[in-house]
């Protein structure tokens, strides 16, 4: 009999890995999921995949539709237009805090940051670039020491990864690496108002440039195919 720690050590993983699917693009928005077709390729049984989907589903992440399965989440254009008006009030505050109380790490880490989506970029890896990307946000955001900020963006913060990874095409990056560039510039001179403006303009203009590029519906026939999602690591 399998202890009920392991069994939800198992279904901790199992989300997480369905999770950095979801945010790194290997499976699609919109796309049907399969417990059955997720667990054969998991090589797990399906009580563990039936949680996971849940716990995804409180992130907001997957869509239970009754009578016709489980989606990966579509956003509309005012799902992406909330999200950003989110993102823009709280980040802005984030901002204020961490230059406040770790200005010189907070800005090391968002200098390395614009300078991995810049290499990225150079080379074309469009997903290493997205990473870096939320890394550069991430680095005001995990330095702001405040838990209940952290706890409210964390209930976005899957969304967010995903929209960057699945819209990540080169001239969007391009244009969000030089504002990240003018940003950093305006804080070490410590025109930390100036910065602010623009970070908040940066957000609203990065959910404009999404639904410019944003399909009117989820793209026909995607179905249940999971190719790519294979065993556990061990």
């Amino acid at each position: 009999m399998v202890e009920p720690r392991i069994r939800g050590f198992l279904t901790e993983r199992i989300t997480e890995r369905l999770r950095r699917a979801i945010m790194d693009g290997e499976l699609q928005l919109g796309q049907l999921l399969s417990e059955d077709k997720l667990a054969l390729s998991l090589g797990v049984s399906r009580s563990p995949v039936r949680k996971a989907f849940a716990a995804l589903e409180q992130q907001g992440l997957i869509v239970v539709r009754p009578q016709r399965g489980s989606f990966v989440f579509w956003p509309t254009a005012r799902d992406i237009d909330d999200l950003a008006q989110f993102r823009r009030l709280i980040e802005v505050e984030m901002l204020h805090l961490a230059f406040r109380e770790k200005r010189r790490v907070t800005l090391a880490s968002m200098g390395d940051a614009a300078d991995a989506m810049r290499k990225a970029l150079d080379v074309g890896d469009t997903l290493a670039a997205a990473r870096a990307d939320m890394a550069y946000h991430d680095a005001m955001i995990e330095n702001c020491e405040n838990s209940y900020l952290l706890d409210a963006y964390r209930m976005v913060a899957g969304k967010v990864a995903a929209l960057r990874s699945h819209r990540a095409v080169s001239p969007t990056q391009e244009r969000a690496s030089a504002e990240h560039f003018q940003i950093i510039a305006m804080l070490e001179q410590g025109d930390l108002a100036g910065a602010s403006d623009l970070l908040g303009e940066h957000i609203l203009k990065m959910a404009d440039r999404f639904k410019e590029e944003w399909p009117v519906g989820p793209r026909p026939g995607r179905g249940p195919v999971l190719e790519g999602i294979g065993p556990l690591e061990d």
